[in-house]
């Protein structure tokens, strides 16, 4: 076996530990903000900020991983989901919880980029690493929440975040056995060294500009989805674990990522992409129901998860086919800025409008506003091919 492939491996297993710590917190802070005397808008300001400051950070780690190499960002983010249940540790105030979540941005602003844009995968197999690379990632969900909220039930959150200190350091370990190529940077270094304006100019190009639109958008509603599920479920199926969701939007994504990439190869990325929408805009909309039929639970969990990871993993690719091959890494990083910005955006929107209308209302209206436009872009590409 080749060194470059081995490192490739134990990438994938630390990868797996890392978005496992990533998916923790994604679940189960929402919860612990209203645990420890928060509102649901706390809830949905610590994924803002928490998304808001990986934003920021990006532009700091994404030339650093330039000038250095990816290996040392990935450590650095590893390092910092590692801590952050340490730190969560030591006070249960609301603010601090928010600061740490801040610090805990560093891990998403540095470990995913740099993993995104991994050297390890081989040029002519990039597609397949990606599929792959996103199958790992969504794997963590299928049993990670739901163990996570039994730890809680049965011990405490202190237990809780203990586990999370114990899989930050499995990651830790299995990274170090992660060697980047020699020579990466030499022969990255004409498209490494392009002007910093990149990020804007791929952001007005026409051929780009709608799918990043598209990544907005059904971002606004994935912060809805991570932020405030387990609330939704824990206040209308109390004797049900949360977890349940997490398990179940899983599944939905594993299936997506298998056969959505290969439809969309053969039949375009718009007969793909879109379709997903809509169907993520269905399973949302069906939890307007959960207060009165439980089994709504399980079959929008599913629905919501293949729908979403089949919209994203087409409209990424979408994103490789049309991006010039020298900024095809710059593209994919405003790629994890706009989604990012609109899952920030859609946490805190939920957090202000819950108290107003409630959350089967708030679900039920996204899942529309999201069926209209993926309707709205289907009829787009129609019209084109015409």
């Amino acid at each position: 076996m080749s060194g470059n492939r081995r490192s490739l491996y134990f990438f994938y297993v630390a990868a797996f530990f890392i978005f496992l710590n990533f998916n923790l917190a994604q679940s189960i802070t929402p919860l612990y903000i209203l645990d420890v005397g928060g509102t649901e808008f706390f809830s949905g300001l610590q994924n803002t900020l928490f998304f808001l400051t990986a934003v920021i950070l990006r532009f700091y780690f994404g030339p650093l991983a330039d000038r250095k190499g990816n290996k040392i960002t990935i450590i650095i983010g590893g390092v910092a989901f590692m801590t952050a249940p340490l730190l969560f540790l030591l006070n249960q105030s609301v603010v601090y919880i928010l600061l740490v979540r801040m610090y805990q941005a560093i891990g998403l602003a540095a470990f995913f980029s740099s993993a995104s844009a991994s050297d390890l995968a081989p040029r002519e197999k990039l597609g397949a690493y990606i599929g792959f690379y996103r199958l790992v990632t969504m794997s963590t969900l299928l049993m990670g929440p739901s163990l996570a909220f039994k730890v809680i039930e049965g011990y405490s959150y202190s237990r809780y975040h203990a586990l999370g200190i114990v899989v930050g350091i499995i990651a830790m370990v299995i990274l170090y056995f992660v060697q980047e190529p020699q020579g990466v940077r030499n022969l990255d270094a004409g498209r490494k060294a392009l002007p910093s304006n990149n990020m804007l100019r791929l952001f007005k190009d026409r051929n780009l500009l709608p799918i990043y639109q598209s990544i907005f958008f059904i971002s606004l509603f994935f912060g809805l989805i991570m932020t405030f599920t387990a609330i939704f479920i824990e206040q209308f199926v109390p004797d049900t674990n949360p977890g349940i969701f997490f398990t179940l939007f899983g599944v939905g994504c594993l299936v997506s990522n298998l056969i959505v990439g290969p439809i969309s190869d053969h039949r375009g990325r718009a007969v793909v992409a879109f379709p997903c929408m809509l169907i993520t805009g269905a399973g949302l909309a069906t939890f307007y129901f959960l207060p009165v039929n439980h089994w709504i639970m399980y079959i929008g969990s599913i629905i919501i998860g293949f729908g979403h990871a089949g919209c994203m993993t087409v409209l990424i690719t979408w994103i490789i086919d049309r991006a010039p091959l020298e900024r095809r890494t710059t593209a994919l990083a405003l790629q994890d800025s706009t989604e990012d910005i609109g899952i920030a955006l859609g946490a805190l929107l939920s957090g202000i409008i819950i108290p107003i209308i409630g959350m089967p209302w708030l679900y039920g209206i996204s899942g529309g506003l999201l069926i209209l436009f993926a309707i709205w872009k289907v009829i787009v590409s129609l019209r084109k091919k015409t």
